[in-house]
Formats: C-alpha cells, structure tokens, sequence
C-alpha cells in the first residue's frame, strides 16, 4: 500500500507539473487511506483476549498396545491387518487366535489343534478319495488292459486305434460309476483346505503376531524362523511321501498311476517339498507336519472293517500275488526306450522331407 501511494504521489506530482503548463489553474490533488486489519477481517487486540474464544481441546488418551489388547482377550487381526470378511484364510486366523486365547495352550499346539479340528470337520473329502480307490481296485485288471493297449497302438503309432481304446475305456468307467472327474474334486478340496491354513500361517508369520516368535518348542522355540536343523522339512517330506503312497489325499493310490507320475509323486515330491519347506518358517513345518500326521491316521482309521462300514466305503481288492509290481524308475526307463523306437508315421516323414527340401533349396550351390 505504501509503494501503490508512492507512485500515485510520484504520478500525480508528473501530472500536475503537466498540467500547471498547460493550464495554471489546474491544481491536482491525490489523497491516500491506509486501511488496517480491523477494516478487513474485523479483528482487534481486545476481542483476541475476550472470553469468547472456545478453550482448548483435550488431547485424546493414549490407545492399548497389542499385548495389551490380546491380554483382555480382543482380537488384534484387524489391527495388524489380518481380518477380511471375504478371505476364508482370516476365519483360520480367528479360530487359531481364539484357541490360543481361551484355551490357554502355546502357539505351536494351537496350529496343531486347529489342524485337527479343521480335518476332523472335513472327513467327508478322504472317506470320498477312498471310495474311489475301492472302485477302481475292483477293476484295477480291466484298467491296466486299457493301459497295456493304449501302449501298443502307441509303438504302433496308431493314433486311430488310441482314439478307440480311449473311447471304449470312457464307456467302460461309466458303465461302472467310476467318474474321474470326482478324482479332480478330491484333490481341489484338498487344495483348498491347503490353502486355506498354509497362507493364514504365512501372513501371521509375516507380521510377526505376537507370541510368535516364543511360542515353539524343543529345538524350533521361534516359529517365525526356519528350523537350523531342516529336521521339520524332513519330517514334512518323509510323511508327504507316505502320504501320496496310501493315496488318501488324491483319490488313487501309487500302484494305480501311471509310471511317470508314480515315479515323480514318490520320488520327485518329496525331494521338492524339502527344499521348499527348508526356506519356510517352522510353524508352517509344524502345520505340514500335523496335516500329514492326519492323513496318516486316517489312512490307518480306513483299513478297519468296521470304520469303513459306518462310512459305506467299500473293501479294497487287493493286487494278485503272482503280478510283481515293478519301480517306477524301471517302468519310466522302459517307457522312454518304446517311445524312441516307434516308427515315424507318414504325417512325420512328410513333414521331414519338407524340411529338408526348404533347406536344400536355401542353402548355397555344391562346387
């Protein structure tokens, strides 16, 4: 304000300097008005210390700490940002918080009672897969047959024929119920269910849940930190292995796959699983672990006679004694040795004389 009225006075002064020349009577003038706060925001000193002004507000009171909270018994999932109404994995981590809480039992029995209580409720997925082993060893003869001629026509290269036993072997699984596709449940179920607990451990892992870390046992006191002595990876493998060999888990057992995949479920899984579970934290080894050590009883629990009567699971028919079941290892080997001696088919010697004809034709001139 004081520059805008310097140079009106300077301006002005110009101006009437101007004009006294041009008319000597002219006499300019310019008046200036200094304007203060009061004018614009109607703010003075005395209404600042006026008793109007409302007091000051009162700070909030300090929150509870997560121990704080966990020893009253509330529930912190949303807090360290585990709870989502729409994941089954956060029901997992409730009943895991809420068996650790009111049972009063340390962190690495409470991943081993949910596990169990969580199995027990879903008994109808292994009492399924083991109605289907039943079903398919009454007919484990007629099977291997499809196999064995699936395998001839093979060598043969006789994709005609291939197509004929598959269908034939379509009408003969539904003629007698057996439906593959109730194979693929079982093994969805049991992916879920996987799922389900694997990832809720690994996020409360990931956190660092309270209690954690203390809430081992034996070697393995820290349940956020891998075992120093890979003895739960192992564990996890070894019974993995058991396992996929009673085929309790997938609907069939190892005698009633194919050599390929019986040799990579009894050999390659286990092996996979060590060294994946060797980089993990030790309560998902426990979980493995206790999922494992469940199967194993229920497969056990299913070779009663009066268990699987109350479940209406068929006996299983045993294998003949004079058919010697051979290593996967061997069968695979000899598998791979048929293959590479099949003969070309037509469609394979054409596609390789067009080969060697786009080479020749492309290559430089013989001298």
């Amino acid at each position: 304000m004081r520059t805008a009225a310097s140079r009106c006075l300077t301006t002005s002064g110009s101006l009437r300097h101007l004009r006294l020349h041009l008319n000597p009577v002219f006499v300019a003038t310019c008046q200036t008005r200094n304007i203060s706060s009061a004018d614009v925001f109607k703010f003075t000193e005395s209404a600042a210390t006026s008793s109007e002004l409302p007091p000051l507000p009162t700070p909030p009171a300090p929150g509870l700490s997560l121990d704080e909270i966990i020893a009253s018994g509330e529930s912190v999932l949303e807090e360290l940002g585990l709870w989502s109404w729409w994941k089954p994995s956060s029901y997992f981590r409730w009943a895991l918080e809420s068996m650790h809480v009111h049972l009063d039992i340390p962190w690495w029995l409470t991943i081993v009672a949910a596990t169990i209580t969580l199995r027990a409720l879903l008994i109808g997925v292994p009492v399924m897969s083991q109605k289907l082993v039943a079903k398919q060893s009454m007919y484990r003869k007629e099977m291997n047959e499809f196999r064995d001629r699936i395998d001839e026509a093979r060598k043969e290269n006789n994709q005609l024929l291939q197509q004929q036993i598959l269908l034939e072997q379509r009408d003969f699984l539904r003629s007698k119920d057996i439906r593959l596709g109730r194979q693929f449940m079982v093994m969805a179920a049991n992916g879920a269910v996987f799922a389900t607990q694997f990832f809720a451990i690994k996020k409360m892992v990931a956190v660092n849940y309270p209690g954690l870390s203390e809430g081992g046992a034996l070697w393995f006191t820290d349940l956020t930190a891998t075992d120093p002595y890979y003895a739960l990876p192992f564990i996890s493998a070894a019974t993995m292995a058991l396992v996929t060999k009673v085929g309790i888990e997938m609907g069939t057992t190892a005698d009633q796959m194919p050599p390929v995949m019986r040799a990579f479920m009894s050999y390659g899984l286990p092996v996979v699983i060590f060294g994946v579970s060797s980089q993990f934290a030790t309560g998902l080894c426990v979980y493995w672990t206790a999922s494992n050590a469940v199967s194993l009883i229920y497969a056990a629990a299913f070779k009663v006679d009066a268990i699987r009567n109350i479940f209406g699971i068929p006996p299983v028919v045993p294998m003949p004694k004079t058919a010697v079941q051979k290593s996967a290892f061997s069968q695979v080997l000899k598998s791979y040795k048929d293959n590479k001696s099949i003969p070309p088919s037509i469609a394979d010697l054409r596609q390789r004389d067009a080969t060697s004809f786009k080479k020749a034709g492309r290559g430089k001139p013989i001298t």
